[in-house]
Parts: C-alpha cells; structure tokens; sequence
C-alpha cells in the first residue's frame, strides 16, 4: 500500500470590502438598472403573441418593481435557428 503524504494548501482570504461590510449597507436594497432580453425562434403566431407577451410583461414587472429602472430592451424578433442556419464564410459572405 503506497501512502501518500498531502502537503499543507496554502489558503489566502480576502476580506470583505469594506465599504458593503459596514453596519446597515445591504448592497441588495440598491438601485437597480435592467435590460430584459426578449426572443422567439419562428415567425409561427403562437410565437409572436409570446413576443409581444414577454415584452409586456418585462415592461410591466420592472415598472411595478420598486428600486427597478429599465435602461433599455433587447428583443429579437424571430431568429432562425438550427443546421439550416446560414453562416458567416471565411470572406464574411453569407452562404
């Protein structure tokens, strides 16, 4: 039976920043600037109506949500996906 010996790890600890350690600071309870991203991947009706669901809904939660601002919106509307996808070549021409 070989036995191995474990050699001490050497551990370093960083301590917490001082300015979110000080008593009452709770960095959670900051302000908070958001950007939804919204997406579907067809153009199919059930997937537009999502579209426009989740664009609403990320609209209205952010506005309802105290402490919240939206800073802007990513949406992609339908996004073509999959092996048929057409890619980027070498020369940047599209394939």
């Amino acid at each position: 039976m070989n036995a191995q010996v474990k050699t001490p790890r050497k551990v370093t600890v960083t301590p917490a920043d001082p300015k979110y350690a000080e008593a009452g600071k709770d960095i959670r309870k900051r302000h908070l600037r958001v950007a939804p991203y919204c997406r579907v991947s067809t153009g199919s009706e059930e997937q537009l109506t999502s579209f426009t669901a989740q664009m609403d809904y990320y609209t209205q939660r952010i506005a309802d949500t105290e402490g919240w601002t939206m800073v802007k919106m990513y949406a992609d509307g339908p996004v073509k996906i999959g092996l048929n996808q057409k890619h980027p070549t070498a020369r940047g021409a599209l394939v």
